[in-house]
């Protein structure tokens, strides 16, 4: 009989949760990448092969715990996008999103990042919210007018970096 997961059997006897990088995400030079992750306008980023506590303001436990398998499911896509298997079901679907069985693919990479490995600290970053003022609303037209006349006072907004 196959053992069921564990999701991270063992880790909480400090009665802390805890998240783990496995290192299994890789940089430009194929080694083990930092990776970060946005939630509630903050940027938390874990270093490669660390287990780090996770602790979030004004969470309880039990959200804790959700949140942080929600960031190793967010991982493991992360890491399954990387792979050959993945690039070979874009190009066999005519690079359309590739569809495929989450819990066969992501599975061992969800359970690596609930796994313990050396404990480290996670960074903690607050991303500024953009403030309401910038926001524009949209313009009515007429039928047949101009719409590069009608918007030509409007400038394009650059993304920041997820």
């Amino acid at each position: 009989m196959e053992k069921e997961n564990n999701y991270g059997e063992g880790l909480y006897q400090d009665g802390v949760f805890y998240f783990t990088n496995p290192g299994l995400l890789k940089d430009e030079n194929n080694k083990p990448a930092d990776w970060s992750v946005l939630w509630n306008n903050r940027e938390y980023t874990f270093k490669a092969k660390t287990t780090v506590p996770l602790i979030i303001a004004n969470e309880v436990p039990e959200n804790i715990q959700v949140i942080r398998k929600k960031f190793a499911k967010k991982y493991a896509q992360a890491v399954f996008h990387q792979s050959k298997e993945y690039k070979d079901l874009v190009k066999k679907g005519g690079f359309v999103p590739a569809t495929y069985d989450e819990d066969r693919t992501l599975g061992t990479s969800i359970q690596a990042c609930l796994t313990p490995l050396p404990k480290s600290q996670v960074i903690v970053r607050d991303i500024p919210r953009e403030g309401e003022r910038n926001l524009k609303g949209t313009k009515a037209v007429a039928n047949g007018q101009d719409l590069n006349k009608i918007f030509e006072d409007y400038e394009i907004p650059t993304l920041g970096q997820q």
